[in-house]
This record gives C-alpha cells, structure tokens and sequence, in this order.
C-alpha cells in the first residue's frame, strides 16, 4: 500500500512539473532599437536621440520611415531620451504613403514616450505634444488634451486606441482604423489632422502650441469638407493637401489664426485653392537596395533602418 501511494505521489510530481509553466525562462536580449519617422512612413530623413550627454545622430530613414541604433543607452533605457528627427541639408525626405516631398519638417518625440522593446515613433502629433511639454518629461495628461484640442480625442476614447499605441506605433493606429468600416470617418479625420499638422509645423516653426493647434484643427475641418474621404479626393482620387509653403507666408497665417470658421478659410485664396485642388499622390517605388534614398534630394547621407515595417524598440 506505501509502495502503491508513493509511486502515485511521484507520477503527480512528474505531471506537475511537465504542465507547470517555465519561470526560469530567459526573456530575449533586446540588442537594437528602430525608431520611424512618420507622416506615412518618411524616408530619408536623419534620425537623432538625446539621453541627456548630447545628441547622437544614428542616420537616415529607410523606405518604411527607419532607422535603427545598438547603441546602449538608448537601447535600454529609451524612456531617458528624446528623439529628433530632421533634414541633414542633402536629402529631402519623402513620404512614401504619398510622394509628398518634406524639405524641412521636424519630428520630436519627448522624453519619456519610449519603453524598452515597444514601438517608437516621432509624428506631428508627438512633435506637438513635445512642444507643449518644454523641457518636462513626457506624460499622458498632456497628451490626451493636445489630442482632444486638435479634436482627435474620440480615438482613444471610442475606437479602442491607446493615447499611448496612437503616438508610440501611429503607423498601425493607422492601419487598424483603415480596416475598420465603422472608424472610416476616424480615419480620414487622422490623416487630414496629420497632414496638415506637419505642414503647418514646417511652415511656423516658431508659432505658438496654441496657434498651430488651433490653424491646424480649422485647416483639416476645411479638408475634411471638400473631401470628406481624405486622402481620397471627391473624385475618387488618391491626393494630399500641400500647405507648407502658403502658410509660410506670415500674412496667410495671421489670418488663418483669427479664422473661426471653414468659411473664413475658404475667404484666404490660395489656402482655398490648394485645399480644393489637392496634389495628386503618387507612392515611390520600394527599392531593392534598403539603404537606398529619395531620388528628389541632391545626394549625400547614409541609410538607415532594417528594411522591416513599424517601429520599435527592440529587434
């Protein structure tokens, strides 16, 4: 009977430890960091990380918007560091969802966004969110209210998108919006908000959180009107707006600010224009070669990027 109920005890321990789950498993080293540049994805655009000794430029953007650093310091604590993107002054970056050439935009992502072995991205949004922050750290408060003030609150509210997944992978908030029926007019308001954000930035660099948020909300409701399936223009057509260079103008944007109404933006001629006549959108061929860049720059620089979709960081 001992011998009986000790080889039942054994076989039970044996069973037990074949279900039990493995805690002594080793989670993969996270060696490398990829960081996009996003619009859509912008290629050849020089990437840049500050973990508060400097910045460190880690190269220019691939195809998919790119580019990836083994450096240490910001491979494991990227929550440390900002991240820059900008123009080296040899290439013009390129939007490939669209063509759209971005001689001079800028992209940041606060300190404090970025988690070891998650997605990163640097936007318009995060760029503005940025701005709004300072020299503090990020956190999602701030966040939440730059996205409720450029009206793109109900995202993360009603669609089932983190404020965190939306500025941290807004390629696939993207994406997961698209394949959704039900968040089309979502969407569309992203990509036109977007848009219009990273030209309004361009344009007014030195503009006020206020000032580009408010312009920029008003501008994309203008887009929005005219195309209500943005970047499908109403004729069926795949179209960007291109605004950069209008807003430029310091006179344009003074009354772009004291606009209150679509109305008010449809009185401002050549914004009129450029928003009922958008640009044709063209997507650039994929290159075969991954360190490849835009052919609308004048030569110079080096790819970056692993030649894989959506940013992270962690490979």
């Amino acid at each position: 009977m001992k011998i009986k109920l000790l080889s039942t005890v054994i076989a039970g321990v044996i069973l037990a430890g074949c279900g039990s789950d493995n805690n002594n498993s080793v989670a993969p080293e996270v060696k490398s960091a990829s960081i996009q540049a996003y619009d859509g994805a912008i290629w050849g655009i020089q990437g840049s990380y500050n973990c508060g000794n400097g910045d460190t430029v880690i190269g220019l953007t691939n195809y998919d918007g790119l580019v990836k650093t083994t450096d240490e310091a910001f491979v494991n604590t990227p929550e440390k560091c900002s991240f820059t993107f900008k123009p080296d002054g040899n290439v013009i970056p390129q939007d490939t969802s669209n063509g759209k050439y971005l001689p001079t935009l800028e992209l940041k992502a606060p300190k404090g966004l970025f988690k070891k072995g998650e997605a990163a991205t640097a936007s318009p949004l995060s760029t503005l969110i940025a701005n709004k922050l300072g020299d503090s750290a990020y956190d999602e408060a701030t966040a939440t209210q730059v996205l409720e003030d450029l009206g793109l609150g109900e995202i993360a509210n009603t669609c089932g998108i983190s404020v965190t997944e939306l500025l941290t992978d807004t390629d696939g908030a993207v994406k997961k919006l698209a394949a959704n029926p039900d968040f089309t007019d979502v969407h569309s308001k992203l990509i036109a908000t977007t848009h219009v954000l990273a030209d309004t930035l361009a344009a007014q660099p030195d503009a006020s959180t206020d000032e580009v948020t408010k312009a920029t909300k008003l501008l994309a409701e203008s887009t929005l009107a005219e195309h209500p399936n943005y970047p499908t223009s109403k004729d069926g057509k795949p179209v960007h707006v291109e605004l950069a260079e209008i807003l430029a103008d310091d006179d344009t944007f003074t009354a772009v600010k004291n606009a209150e109404t679509i109305e008010d933006i449809q009185k401002i001629p050549d914004l009129d224009d450029a928003i009922k006549n958008p640009a044709d959108s063209n997507v650039p061929e994929k290159p075969e070669d991954p360190d490849a860049l835009p052919t609308g720059g004048t030569g110079g620089g080096t790819g970056g990027g692993d030649g894989s979709s959506g940013g992270g960081t962690g490979n």
